[in-house]
């Protein structure tokens, strides 16, 4: 349970400092490549920590494409794509399917956040960096 406590206080201190004048990114900002980790919280389970790439492409509205890679023996794997949501007001990208809700925190050029499972159960973290 520590890391849903963890989720709630970053998403408290992204939507302070966007109160206090440190802008969110806007959404067609978030296109390109951002490459990191997406790390099993849930242990013994069939889950593996992997070496992911997100990519972001065609910003619409409040939505935004992501096409999520896993790298395996050097090469992207497609995971799938996907429409997400963006909450500019606290920064937030989000994805609910039936398996869970992933929730993404934009600051600058990184992201960080996780993947809940329906019985409120923090299944992944996820840490990306955009591509230069």
């Amino acid at each position: 349970m520590r890391f849903p406590t963890v989720l709630t206080v970053l998403i408290i201190l992204a939507t302070r400092a966007y109160a206090f004048g440190f802008a969110a990114p806007r959404i067609s900002d978030l296109v390109g490549d951002w490459a990191g980790t997406s790390l099993c919280q849930v242990k013994p389970s069939p889950c593996h920590d992997e070496h992911v790439v997100f990519r972001f492409s065609q910003p619409h509205q409040d939505k935004i494409t992501v096409q999520a890679d896993k790298i395996v023996d050097g090469k992207p794997v497609t995971m799938g794509v996907s429409e997400w949501t963006y909450d500019k007001s606290t920064g937030t990208l989000t994805w609910h399917i039936p398996r869970g809700n992933w929730k993404l925190i934009v600051s600058d050029s990184t992201m960080d956040g996780i993947l809940i499972v329906p019985d409120n159960v923090v299944f992944r973290k996820i840490h990306l960096k955009k591509s230069k």
